[in-house]
């Protein structure tokens, strides 16, 4: 794969060598990416922006924006277990 070779080719050239589906399926499972820390720091980081400029000018969509990625990161969190449930 990182060479450019597709997917189903694999696929078919490990069937031919007498691998059964579900050890190809382990060996192509998808990597799962943790982005809590990333929502978590910038849910922080926007919605500390937010809350200056609200006390500064009354503006509301920096902290909502900031308020959404705490949203984002609950769902992570949820997402990943769900994942290790699995």
């Amino acid at each position: 794969l990182r060479r450019g070779e597709p997917e189903g080719e694999i696929r078919e050239k490990l069937k031919k060598d007498g691998f059964t589906n579900e050890e190809i399926n382990t060996v192509f499972t998808p990597h799962h990416y943790d982005m809590r820390s990333w929502y978590l720091f910038f849910g922080i980081l926007i919605s500390l922006a937010g809350l200056f400029l609200f006390l500064k000018s009354g503006g509301l969509l920096i902290l909502i924006l900031g308020a959404l990625l705490f949203v984002a990161y609950y769902y992570e969190i949820k997402r990943l277990e769900k994942l290790k449930k699995l």
